[in-house]
């Protein structure tokens, strides 16, 4: 089949003009701007076709204001260029049945005004080889005679429609972190939760996507007969301001509600080898940004030339306090931020603890991730165990390496045996360099003149790129020890200062993030990865990194993902990138400026038809 785009918006909450009655946040007078600049950003990238998730408006149902609200929304989005499906959210028919629900329940009457506007609450398209299915799961577990008929029509079209390419559509997700969860204000209940996700399981639905929690999640449902890849979207006007407790800082703007990093749509790209879910941040502003890095039909989606080490949890779970619109119970949360953020940035290669393979709901998550094209180096700096290399051995397809850190002096012992690549690096400074200073942070890895390296065992070696290294000179030193039988990891280390300062410096990082960037293009036999993903706020060394805790991106992040979507493919024939001073030519792309101590940021030349000038790097 040929490639397909299409778009995903959820929870864009309009308000009627003017001043929201109930605008107790000062967030609230955006919303509508902010929906207009979002749907901006969708013409740009002129999906086939756009699926809206539910709450369209913020007024519930039953307000004059609800009306108002949807007025609004339908001369925001006439200006759309391709179709657009819609299914109900709890802001359009009501709140699913529960007691403590805090908006009046779904009904029949509540229907008839959303179908007025949007037409049928549930329903079936078949368009570029796809199919999309449109649930309404507000009306689930009411026993209103709405939910007999769609439970009748949505097994009859399941079962037609078994073994097509079906993307489903709802507005409250069946879970949050676990199937077997309590019922929350952000869930399904029992019994439609497992009837819904075996239905969808048992046809072999691709992925579902799911509005209501304002905040983006992943989980892989496991099911009996198949898995389905099921994500939680953000919205396109405000934060839901109790994941804020995700992060491991402070909340953002409005105690968390107005952090506009974390606003945005979905593009989802779809082609015969499978599908993936590109996350575009609109940053909460209220107009369309003059330059978007690739939005423009046809332009390369992030292909990241670096690997990124993740030091922080990437699956951690964590309780959200009972507040709010769940007054009486806790409910828990992954942090996907991290994760999400790798997809960002299209980077393939996720450098992580071994322990994590031990462990089994990371291991699981890993195992996933594998089937999306990530895959993991696993650093180790004690002896594995027979337990550990069978593990290895069972999932060798989710292990991109073993990194196995060692100490110098046991450089001539044998390794243990695995199933994938061992790469060696040993802990601790040369001899030379023993007795200048003490001090209880030994680096591991070999550096670039290491003579220590003829003595590595394995089938690959991990050279340090300090940050006092130049990253391109370091790489290309890095390249040389590249052999038919010996693979080379250069682990660059981005910015520090001393162990009880902060590094702030984002220009800096920035510069050094892009240099090893162009490098691991001029150098694709090098695995080159960045040491490290998040910022350091506590403990030792603290710096900024390519995101900040509450997994919003840094400078260097964003530049990092617009090199990855304008580098040429690493597989490409032709000619590599060159260096001179600071400019970095890059074949089809032009002239990379480098601007001294202001870092990076591009501001491109670039169209959606290719390379119009020279690519300007600034902070």
């Amino acid at each position: 089949m040929p490639p397909v785009t299409f778009a995903v918006i959820a929870d864009s909450h309009f308000h009627p003009p003017g001043i929201p009655e109930q605008a107790v946040w000062e967030s609230d007078r955006h919303f509508n701007d902010r929906n207009r600049a979002a749907i901006a950003l969708v013409r740009r990238a002129r999906p086939a076709f756009a699926v809206h998730l539910g709450d369209v408006p913020h007024p519930v149902p039953g307000l004059a204001a609800h009306a108002e609200a949807l007025a609004v929304a339908h001369e925001t989005y006439a200006a759309l260029d391709t179709p657009l499906y819609v299914v109900p959210g709890n802001h359009d028919v009501g709140d699913k049945p529960h007691p403590w629900a805090p908006a009046p329940s779904v009904s029949v009457e509540k229907h008839a005004v959303f179908r007025a506007h949007w037409g049928a609450p549930w329903w079936v398209e078949e368009r570029d080889g796809l199919v999309l299915l449109g649930i309404d799961t507000p009306v689930l577990n009411s026993g209103l005679g709405l939910e007999a008929e769609q439970w009748a029509w949505l097994t009859e079209t399941l079962a037609r429609l078994r073994g097509r390419r079906i993307f489903a559509f709802v507005h409250y997700p069946p879970y949050l972190l676990s199937p077997d969860e309590p019922e929350h204000y952000d869930n399904l209940a029992e019994p439609a939760r497992s009837r819904l996700l075996d239905l969808l399981v048992g046809a072999g639905v691709e992925a579902l996507f799911c509005g209501h929690v304002h905040h983006p999640f992943w989980n892989r449902h496991i099911g009996d007969t198949g898995a389905l890849d099921i994500y939680l979207l953000p919205s396109t006007a405000f934060v839901r301001p109790g994941y804020a407790e995700l992060a491991r800082i402070g909340p953002g703007a409005e105690h968390g509600r107005d952090d506009g990093e974390r606003l945005g749509f979905c593009l989802v790209h779809v082609d015969e080898n499978g599908h993936s879910v590109e996350w575009v941040r609109t940053g909460g502003v209220t107009v369309e940004p003059d330059t978007v890095t690739g939005l423009g039909p046809g332009e390369a989606r992030p292909r990241c030339p670096v690997g990124v080490t993740l030091r922080h949890s990437w699956d951690a779970v964590l309780d959200i306090p009972a507040d709010g619109l769940d007054p009486f119970r806790r409910k828990q949360a992954r942090n996907d931020l991290v994760l999400l953020a790798t997809w960002e940035l299209g980077a393939t290669v996720l450098r992580l603890p071994f322990e994590d393979l031990r462990r089994p709901a990371t291991r699981a998550r890993l195992l996933a991730l594998a089937d999306r094209g990530q895959r993991a180096v696993l650093w180790s700096p004690e002896g594995l165990s027979a337990a550990d290399l069978a593990l290895v051995e069972a999932h060798q397809h989710a292990i991109a390496a073993v990194e196995i850190i060692v100490p110098r002096a046991w450089l001539d012992r044998p390794l243990p045996p695995l199933a994938v690549p061992r790469w060696v690096a040993p802990l601790g400074r040369l001899p030379a360099e023993e007795g200048r200073y003490f001090s209880h942070f030994a680096p591991h890895g070999f550096v670039p003149e290491d003579p220590d390296l003829p003595r590595a065992s394995g089938e690959g070696v991990v050279v340090r790129i300090d940050p006092e290294v130049d990253a391109w000179e370091g790489i290309a030193r890095a390249a040389r020890h590249v052999t038919p039988g010996r693979a080379v990891m250069a682990l660059v280390l981005l910015p520090r200062a001393g162990e009880s300062v902060t590094f702030t410096d984002d220009a800096a990082v920035t510069r050094r993030v892009a240099l090893a960037a162009l490098a691991a293009r001029a150098h694709p036999d090098v695995t080159v990865v960045l040491d490290t993903f998040q910022d350091h706020d506590r403990g030792y060394f603290t710096r900024h990194g390519l995101y900040d805790r509450r997994g919003n991106p840094r400078p260097a992040a964003r530049v990092l993902a617009a090199l990855a979507r304008l580098l040429p493919d690493p597989g490409a024939p032709g000619e590599r990138p060159t260096r001179d001073g600071d400019v970095v030519a890059v074949p089809g792309l032009g002239a990379v400026h480098l601007v001294g101590g202001d870092g990076v940021d591009l501001a491109r030349g670039v169209s959606a038809r290719g390379v119009v000038g020279p690519v300007l790097v600034r902070a």
